[in-house]
C-alpha cells in the first residue's frame, strides 16, 4: 500500500510492502511537493526494495484541504492506475483521518468537531464521536457559525493559532494506519471517483461569481 496526503503544508507518505516492510516520509512546504512527490515515493520503493507497480492500493487525501496540494495526490494515484491497471484506490477524508488520530489517542470523551481554516473566516468541520465515527457530513462554515461550536474544537498544530482549539499532528505513520484501517473495511473507490474534495470555490471561482453578480 501506498498512502499520500498532500491537504496540508506537511505532505505524509506512506508504504508498506507485503512482506510488513515499512517506509514513511513527513516532507515539509519547502520540499515543493509538486516537484518531489514522485521522486520521493520511488526513494521510498528503492528502501523497501520493491517496484511501484507492486503496489496493490494507493490511499490518497482527497480532502478539504489546499486546492494545489488536493489536486497533486489525486493526480499522483490517477497517473499510477493509468500504469496498473489492478490498482486498487481509498479516498481518505482529511477531517477523518485527523479524527482517526484523535480517537487512536483517546484525546476526547465524547463527541468533537475537526475544523481546517479555509481561510477568509470560514473553516472546514466534521463532528466526530469519540471513537472517530463521523455522526455528521462535512461542511464549510462561517465564524459565526463557527463560535457557536460547543463541542471540544481539533486543528492542525499552527493551523488555527488563537482560536479556541486543541492542536494535533499528523505524521506519515498516522496516515498509514488510518489507510490501513479503510482497507480492512474495504472502502476502495473507482478510479473515477479519485477527486478532489473541495468543498468551496478557488478565490478565483468566488471573484468571478461576485462579479458575474455585480453584472
Amino acid at each position: 500500500m501506498l498512502a499520500i496526503n498532500t491537504a496540508f503544508m506537511t505532505a505524509n507518505l506512506g508504504l508498506c510492502t507485503k512482506d510488513g516492510v515499512v517506509v514513511t516520509r513527513d516532507v515539509d512546504a519547502n520540499s515543493k511537493h509538486s516537484e518531489n512527490m514522485l521522486k520521493t515515493i520511488d526513494e521510498m520503493c528503492q528502501e523497501a526494495k520493491i517496484d511501484i507497480l507492486d503496489v496493490e492500493t494507493v490511499a490518497v487525501v482527497v480532502g478539504p484541504g489546499s486546492f494545489t496540494g488536493l489536486r497533486i495526490g489525486t493526480a499522483v494515484a490517477k497517473a499510477l492506475g493509468c500504469v496498473n491497471e489492478m490498482l486498487k484506490f481509498e479516498a481518505l477524508s482529511s477531517l477523518g483521518l485527523m479524527a482517526y488520530i484523535i480517537a487512536k489517542r483517546k484525546l476526547c470523551k465524547g463527541k468533537f468537531a475537526c475544523m481546517i481554516n479555509a481561510l477568509s473566516d470560514l473553516f472546514f468541520v466534521a463532528y466526530f464521536d469519540e471513537n472517530g465515527i463521523s455522526i455528521q457530513n462535512e461542511a464549510l462554515i462561517e465564524r459565526t457559525e463557527f463560535e457557536k461550536i460547543y463541542v471540544p474544537k481539533f486543528a492542525l498544530k499552527g493551523d488555527l493559532t488563537g482560536e479556541d482549539v486543541f492542536e494535533i499532528e499528523i505524521t506519515a505513520k498516522d496516515l498509514l494506519e488510518f489507510a490501513k484501517e479503510e482497507e480492512r473495511q474495504k472502502k476502495f473507490v473507482k478510479i473515477e471517483e479519485m477527486v478532489p474534495k473541495y468543498l468551496r470555490l478557488s478565490q478565483a471561482e468566488d471573484n468571478l461569481k461576485k462579479k458575474q453578480k455585480k453584472d
